[in-house]
C-alpha cells in the first residue's frame, strides 16, 4: 500500500484521547512523512451548492474560510486519513463539512463505472482512510458508517478502508492503522 515518496494527512476532529496527535506519532516513528490537520478551531463553511467552483473559479471555493488552509495540503498529500467522532453512523458536522468541500479539488465531472457514479479522487490522493470513534456502538450504526465510508471509496475512485473503535480499543486500532500504511 505504502511507497517510499508517500505523503500521509491526517484530518482529525476527535480531541478526545488526542488519537490523531497518537496516529502521527505512531507514523512519523515509522519514519513515514505525515501531517496532522486538527479541525477543532478551524471555521469551515457549509458548501452552498452554488456552482461558483465549477463555474466561476474553477477549482476554488467562492466563499473565504479555513478550507483555504486545508484544501490546498490535500492536493499535496497520498493518503486521506480521517479521524472523527462518528454522529449517527456519520461523520461529525465538522468533517463533513471539510469532505463536502473537496469536491472543489476532486474531478468535476461524474461518470459511471461498473454501475456506480464515480466522480473521481481528490489531487494525488489514492488511498482513504476514516477512523469512527465512538464511546458505544450500536449494529446499526456501524454498519451505517461503514457503507458511508465505502460509498465515498467509490465515488472518489481510490481504494481505502473503514475502522471502528470505541474508547477501550482506540489504541489497538490506531496501531493497525499505522502499521497497514507503513507497508
Amino acid at each position: 500500500m505504502r511507497r517510499e515518496e508517500n505523503m500521509i494527512t491526517i484530518l482529525s476532529d476527535y480531541t478526545r484521547q488526542e488519537a490523531g496527535e497518537r496516529l502521527e506519532q505512531k507514523l512519523r516513528e515509522r519514519k513515514i512523512e505525515t501531517e496532522l490537520i486538527a479541525i477543532a478551531d478551524l471555521h469551515v463553511d457549509p458548501c452552498y451548492s452554488c456552482g461558483g467552483c465549477t463555474n466561476k473559479t474553477y477549482g476554488q471555493c467562492i466563499h473565504r474560510d479555513d478550507a483555504d488552509i486545508i484544501l490546498p495540503k490535500l492536493m499535496r498529500t497520498d493518503v486521506l486519513v480521517m479521524v472523527t467522532p462518528v454522529k449517527w453512523g456519520s461523520y461529525s458536522f465538522k468533517m463533513k463539512r471539510i469532505f463536502d468541500k473537496c469536491a472543489v479539488i476532486g474531478d468535476r465531472h461524474y461518470y459511471c463505472k461498473n454501475g456506480e457514479l464515480v466522480k473521481g479522487k481528490i489531487g494525488r490522493v489514492h488511498t482513504f482512510v476514516a477512523i469512527g470513534v465512538k464511546a458505544q456502538w450500536v449494529d446499526a450504526e456501524k454498519r451505517a458508517f461503514k457503507n458511508l465510508v465505502e460509498e465515498n471509496i467509490k465515488i472518489m475512485n481510490i481504494r481505502g478502508r473503514a475502522y471502528l473503535a470505541d474508547d477501550s480499543n482506540l489504541s489497538d486500532c490506531l496501531e493497525t492503522v499505522a502499521e497497514g500504511l507503513s507497508k
